[in-house]
C-alpha cells in the first residue's frame, strides 16, 4: 500500500470513528463521581496538573465523557495509533504520541512539556499491549518527573460490547449508564526509585481497585 493511500485510509476511519463515538456519545447517560478527588489532584500542583490512570479496555468511554477538556492522553505510534490520535483531536485534546514499546522517552518528554502547560494527563497503565491490568512504569515516571499526582479513573457502563482483544476492550452500548469514577489521588514524590517504584505500582493498582468497586456501587444504585 502506497503512503498516499494508507494516509486515506486513516483519514477516513477516523472520520467514521468519530462519527460514531458522537453518535454514541449524544445517546449516554453519563453520571460523574469523586470529582472532589480530581480537584484536589489538581491544588496540589500549581499548574493545576494531575494524570490520569486507566484501564486500556475503558479508553473509549474514558475518551468521550473528556469530550472538550484539557485532556492529554497518550496514543501509540501505530497505524491504530493514528487513527485514535485524529479522533481524539476533533474531541479537543492535545494527544501525546508514544508507548513503553515505542518512542518512550520522546513521548514523556512531551507529557512532562503538556503538563508545565497546564494540561491534565492520561496514561493507560497497562497498555498498549498488557498484559491486562498489570501497571507499568511510565506513569510512574511522568508523575515523579512533573510533580503531579496520579488519580485512578475507572468509566465503567451498565452494558458494553466487549471486544476479543487483549484488554477485552469495551464500548458502551446506546443509551447506556456511564459512570466516570475519580479515585483517591496518589502522590509521587521526586526521589521515588528502587522499591518504592513498585510500591508507587501497586498503590496504582489497589487505588484502581477501589475506585472501580465504588464505580460498580455507583451504577448499582443508579435509579
Amino acid at each position: 500500500m502506497t503512503e498516499a493511500k494508507k494516509a486515506r485510509k486513516i483519514r477516513i476511519a477516523s472520520v467514521l470513528l468519530y462519527g460514531i463515538a458522537r453518535l454514541l456519545l449524544i445517546t449516554y447517560r453519563i453520571r460523574v463521581t469523586g470529582m472532589n478527588e480530581r480537584e484536589k489532584a489538581a491544588s496540589m500542583h500549581a499548574g493545576g496538573s494531575f494524570c490520569l490512570a486507566l484501564w486500556h479496555e475503558q479508553l473509549f468511554a474514558s475518551i468521550v465523557a473528556h469530550n472538550g477538556q484539557k485532556f492529554a492522553p497518550l496514543a501509540s505510534l501505530s497505524s491504530d495509533g493514528d487513527i485514535v490520535t485524529r479522533v481524539m483531536s476533533r474531541f479537543g485534546f492535545n494527544t501525546v504520541r508514544g508507548s513503553s514499546s515505542r518512542g518512550g522517552p520522546e513521548a514523556r518528554e512531551q507529557l512532562v512539556s503538556v503538563t508545565e502547560s497546564g494540561w491534565f494527563t492520561a496514561i493507560t497503565v497497562d497498555g498498549p499491549r498488557g498484559p491486562r491490568r498489570r501497571v507499568k512504569g511510565g506513569i510512574v515516571d511522568v508523575a515523579r518527573r512533573t510533580g503531579v499526582t496520579v488519580v485512578p479513573l475507572i468509566t465503567t457502563a451498565d452494558r458494553n460490547w466487549v471486544l476479543r482483544s487483549w484488554d477485552q476492550f469495551k464500548i458502551p452500548k446506546p443509551f447506556a449508564r456511564v459512570i466516570v469514577r475519580y479515585g483517591t489521588p496518589i502522590p509521587v514524590p521526586s526521589d521515588t526509585q528502587g522499591l518504592a517504584f513498585g510500591a508507587v505500582k501497586n498503590k496504582i493498582r489497589d487505588g484502581l481497585n477501589t475506585t472501580e468497586a465504588a464505580a460498580l456501587a455507583d451504577l448499582a444504585a443508579w435509579q
